[in-house]
């Protein structure tokens, strides 16, 4: 099938290369599915990795600090370049495991949006309950509270994050944002808000957690479950409640600048089946 007029905007952390067979086998159905890709490297993920983007002219580059900022700002930035009318951010570790085990659904999201225009994606409550419970515990709070500060009732899942813009509204994004590390999940979800009166919403099982990708003869050994289990140690609680704490603190501080309540057009799972 032909390309999609749209860009994927991605990031990616991945210092031992753990990933590096999976990204070969999804660049060629990647650069198939999207106008361009765009993605984004922090700089102690794996020279390997870096040569591996870079050969297949995806690459996208490195920012100079390791803080999630300005990574996510050279994506969007990158996928700007490609001149498509619109662009889909999702890290790219997401869209790997998406493109793995649920095409079909990733396909749809995308025809979807060039039906309804700006798009927001979230995860069934399904695969965000398939994260280790410090992250779902945390992301829930946070996402109750940023869906009731923009007046809206119901299941609302902004922190994946996934989103389709068209590139006026990625490229003001890009320029709005001012964050530097976690608070950036806070802020953009009041940049993706403000960026445009109306918003699609669908929320995706593709989405489910993808960091067992990474780990995959761990996860084997001791099956999925118990591996899960081993993540949620008191450090890891301490972290994720912090980080929950950043990102509304980073949504706050950017809605005071930029407010805004889109009307939000929900569509069901079933639609990007």
């Amino acid at each position: 099938m032909r390309p999609f007029p749209i860009a994927l905007a991605a990031t990616l952390h991945d210092p031992t290369a753990a990933l590096r067979d999976d990204i070969e086998r999804a660049l060629p159905r990647l650069r198939a599915l999207y106008a361009g890709v765009a993605v984004a490297t922090s700089p102690p993920t794996s020279k390997r990795i870096v040569r591996q983007l870079a050969a297949a002219g995806v690459h996208a580059g490195t920012p100079p600090a390791n803080t999630r900022g300005p990574l996510y700002r050279m994506a969007i930035r990158g996928a700007l370049e490609t001149a498509a009318p619109a662009v889909h951010y999702v890290d790219f570790d997401r869209a790997v495991h998406w493109l793995r085990v649920a095409p079909r659904e990733l396909a749809a999201v995308l025809r979807l949006s060039r039906r309804q225009g700006p798009l927001l994606v979230g995860r069934t409550a399904t695969a965000h309950a398939s994260h280790h419970r410090p992250l779902w515990a945390t992301e829930l709070v946070a996402g109750r509270l940023i869906a009731d500060e923009l007046g809206v009732a119901g299941r609302l899942d902004v922190l994946v994050p996934s989103f389709v813009l068209p590139a006026g509204a990625a490229g003001e994004l890009a320029r709005r944002s001012r964050a530097r590390g976690e608070e950036i999940y806070g802020e953009w979800a009041a940049l993706v808000a403000a960026a445009v009166p109306q918003l699609a919403y669908v929320e995706c099982r593709g989405l489910d957690w993808e960091t067992p990708d990474r780990f995959r003869r761990a996860v084997r050994r001791a099956g999925l479950a118990a591996w899960r289990r081993r993540q949620e140690t008191p450090g890891e609680w301490a972290l994720r409640t912090a980080m929950a704490e950043k990102i509304v603190a980073g949504f706050e501080r950017t809605r005071a600048r930029w407010p805004s309540r889109p009307r939000l057009v929900r569509f069901p799972p079933r639609s990007v089946r």
